[in-house]
């Protein structure tokens, strides 16, 4: 077993080194792949059309309901200041305690409250239009990028996990990995002030051409999501189905005395989330392992969603391998969190028989909700405390 392992290290190894010592270049090695990707879809045609398929009924009943309309009303929000309005009354609440300005709070919320990649997407968005400037840009979208709480309750924790608790452990393990990554990177900021002004950025538009261009941009925005959904269900499909894949990787689990498929469902989450999450959450691993792995994925994104991010982005010319290094850092910070809060907190919600349906729905809507709040009150108390301490010091 571990003379396998040895000779594909050897066999990368050299590779790598032939390719350097060859000196050829980076567009011809995406060439290759690329071409290595279409022999194989020509080869596994009709498994690739199915899951092309598959990939358009998950963006047409999961993406385009909820994501289409948000970025059309935030689009409208935009265009009538409503970044200046959330900047006064949520600014200071979420981020003065995270060493951003004002303005930043609009990515932030649209972020907690949809997900990947609309964070991103309005980061970009507000940088193009001078709210912020290029070093609060890059901490930006590593804080305003975060799955969706209607993902972590819904699809993970009450479909695939059967427990919606769980759901509640699993956001409040990912929001606390974005402030863990806000508090870390706000050390490394030079000159960005807390009280940087709100930029002007309002002019009078007509409400038909603000709705159409909003409309234009929701349908750009929507179909570009749906693409790369599409690619990447061609891309996991073929990977599940070849067992190239698997032995190599159940090799690795033998050697390392793992359980069956835990590095196969992480390699897989690591392309696209939302199937590694699917595998995992079918796998026989004790329940905090399993949903700490989630956790991990969740927060990571995978390399669709980092790809899609990348897409929103390119034109900035950031620091991307920053961006992917603080994911994966917020990934960890996520796993051990779960796996703690998984220890602590309670995995089962009662409900008493003599609240009303009505009520009960109304809670379980609002808890979402009272979590952000009290985990921005814990992040004000901790940043209060850390300059009682450095004052002191």
């Amino acid at each position: 077993m571990i003379y396998i392992i040895i000779l594909w290290f050897l066999i990368i190894s050299l590779i790598i080194l032939l390719i350097r010592l060859l000196n050829i270049k980076r567009n011809i090695i995406i060439c290759m792949f690329i071409s290595i990707f279409i022999i194989l879809f020509i080869l596994n045609i009709n498994q690739c059309i199915s899951a092309a398929i598959d990939g358009c009924k998950l963006w047409y009943k999961s993406i385009l309901p909820t994501t289409f309309p948000f970025i059309v009303i935030c689009n409208l929000l935009i265009y009538y200041d409503g970044i200046s309005l959330y900047s006064k009354f949520l600014g200071p609440l979420i981020c003065r305690p995270l060493g951003l300005s004002k303005n930043c709070s609009f990515p932030i919320v649209a972020s907690i409250l949809c997900g990947y990649p609309l964070g991103a997407k309005y980061c970009v968005d507000l940088y193009a239009m001078d709210y912020i400037e290029k070093e609060e840009y890059e901490r930006l979208l590593n804080i305003a990028s975060n799955v969706g709480p209607l993902f972590l309750i819904g699809s993970v924790a009450g479909i695939l996990l059967k427990n919606i608790s769980l759901g509640y452990i699993l956001l409040i393990g990912n929001y606390l990995s974005i402030l863990f990554i806000g508090l870390v990177t706000k050390k490394k900021r030079t000159n960005i002030k807390l009280s940087s002004p709100t930029y002007s950025k309002y002019e009078t538009v007509n409400f038909g051409t603000s709705i159409k261009n909003a409309v234009q941009n929701g349908i750009n925005t929507t179909l570009s999501i749906g693409g790369f959904i599409v690619i990447f269900s061609v891309v996991i499909s073929l990977v599940k189905n070849n067992n190239y894949f698997y032995i190599i990787f159940k090799q690795l689990e033998t050697f390392l005395t793992l359980p069956n498929g835990t590095l196969y469902c992480l390699f897989l989450g690591s392309i696209e989330m939302t199937n590694g999450c699917n595998i995992i959450s079918t796998l026989s691993l004790p329940l905090s392992l399993k949903l700490s792995i989630i956790s991990f994925l969740c927060s990571f994104s995978g390399l669709a969603v980092i790809v899609q991010v990348s897409s929103f982005v390119s034109e900035t010319k950031i620091n991307y391998n920053k961006y992917i290094f603080f994911k994966i850092i917020q990934g960890i910070f996520s796993f051990a969190t779960t796996y703690v809060l998984f220890k602590l907190l309670p995995t089962s919600i009662y409900t008493s028989k003599l609240m009303s349906n009505s009520f009960s729905c109304v809670y379980t809507y609002l808890q979402p909700l009272l979590i952000i709040i009290a985990l921005t009150v814990l992040l004000i108390i901790l940043n209060k405390i850390s300059k009682l301490l450095f004052h002191a010091a």
